[in-house]
């Protein structure tokens, strides 16, 4: 099932709007509110300033992942920018030079759908700061809940050879609860023999158990795509059947991963329930949604390739949401209804919440972008021709003259 779609086949409930461009597929798509916010340019503003950030170039491709085979006129004016352009994450960086603990600003119960006292198990991860992020969203500031199981197929040796900075992670997400539990060599096809022994003796239940960017092992810095398809989406389908014993009554499996090609190519939403349906849960288990993926909501989180330093784009990426068919209050897709949500009315609109993207959303997302990208470019060329943009003016009259032409 391919990420991205036309308009006229795209299953949302979204008619009264009409598009003249194609977009990305929008059945059962989420996303957060502050993601949303920063693209427009109406995130509150900081610290110290009257006016919010200009609108985010970054979390726009995020929300509405322009990719040129669709959208040719907006990637060809409006091109994406490093990650690190976003607002947010220019705002964390500068006060990281000055507090240890910056990080954490900007974090709120809820975001991306952690809240304060959930139990979480974090599969495959690479330097842990995935868990690191995570336990800054669910350990609970005066109390002893919330804990996380942060787990990775390596062993502690492999780990800090690779992550310069593993050690520092390490005992930042110790420090944070004496609850938190760390394993090592743990295959998520085989949990059950390979979690931490504490964990399987005292039958603990997870609310949240998320895995990014599943892969089989390979070598340093690969992506195994194409060629690994099939073996890396039987892994998931293990990957699903293996963890659903660990899960709380009101929890979700969560699996983040990139949408564009070759990726789409999963089928991650049908793939990761095959295995599940086969055992007779289908009527219990189920496919609840998408959620954009936006790693500046879950600080100090970057995506790492396999057994290599080195980060990866996942602008497109989403995060896949598996539960059980009872709702609950912890649910990270909420049971809200398109129309339900009035972008106009930004200021009311909670930071840790989540929205349907809409054709309307991407709409609004894009022609706030082009108008920006279209001032710009009259900045430039009006900067070049000593001019001022025609809407602007200073409030002389005698500038405003039409000069005489010389004979």
């Amino acid at each position: 099932m391919s990420s991205i779609k036309n308009e006229s086949d795209d299953g949302s409930n979204d008619a009264a709007t009409t598009s003249t461009f194609p977009h990305r597929n929008l059945d059962q798509l989420y996303c957060p509110t502050a993601t949303y916010l920063c693209a427009i340019g109406a995130n509150p503003p900081e610290e110290g300033q009257l006016s919010s950030p200009g609108a985010c170039i970054p979390c726009a491709y995020k929300v509405c992942n322009f990719d040129i085979a669709l959208d040719q006129e907006f990637t060809k004016l409006v091109p994406n920018q490093r990650p690190e352009q976003c607002p947010r994450s220019i705002k964390r960086t500068k006060k990281s030079a000055e507090n240890d603990d910056a990080p954490t600003t900007g974090v709120k119960d809820g975001m991306m759908g952690y809240k304060r006292g959930m139990n979480v198990l974090t599969v495959g991860d690479g330097d842990f700061s995935f868990s690191l992020a995570v336990a800054k969203l669910v350990v609970s500031d005066n109390s002893d809940s919330g804990m996380v199981v942060a787990t990775s197929y390596e062993d502690l040796t492999t780990l800090q050879r690779v992550y310069p900075a593993f050690d520092g992670t390490l005992n930042a997400l110790k420090s944070y609860s004496t609850k938190n539990i760390v394993g090592y060599k743990v295959d998520a096809t085989q949990l059950k023999k390979t979690l931490p022994q504490y964990v399987i003796q005292s039958n603990m239940k997870f609310h949240r158990i998320c895995w990014n960017f599943p892969c089989t092992a390979i070598g340093n810095g690969q992506d195994g795509q194409n060629e690994s398809m099939e073996e890396n989406k039987e892994l998931v389908r293990k990957f699903m059947a293996n963890a659903l014993q660990f899960l709380h009554e009101c929890g979700e499996i969560q699996i983040i991963h990139k949408t564009k090609p070759p990726y789409n190519q999963w089928d991650m939403e049908t793939v990761a329930m095959e295995e599940i349906n086969n055992n007779g849960n289908e009527f219990e288990f189920e496919y609840k949604g998408r959620l954009v993926f936006d790693k500046c909501n879950m600080p100090p989180y970057v995506p790492r390739k396999a057994l290599d330093k080195k980060s990866f784009p996942c602008h497109d990426a989403c995060v896949y949401v598996f539960g059980f068919r009872k709702r609950s209050v912890e649910s990270t897709i909420p049971n809200i209804e398109k129309a339900d949500i009035d972008l106009d009315a930004t200021t009311s609109l909670d930071l840790s919440s989540v929205i349907p993207v809409t054709t309307k959303l991407i709409d609004t997302l894009r022609t706030k972008h082009l108008a920006l990208a279209s001032f710009q470019r009259e900045l430039k060329y009006n900067g070049k021709n000593n001019r001022r943009p025609s809407h602007i003016s200073d409030g002389n009259p005698k500038k405003g003259k039409k000069q005489r032409k010389r004979k």
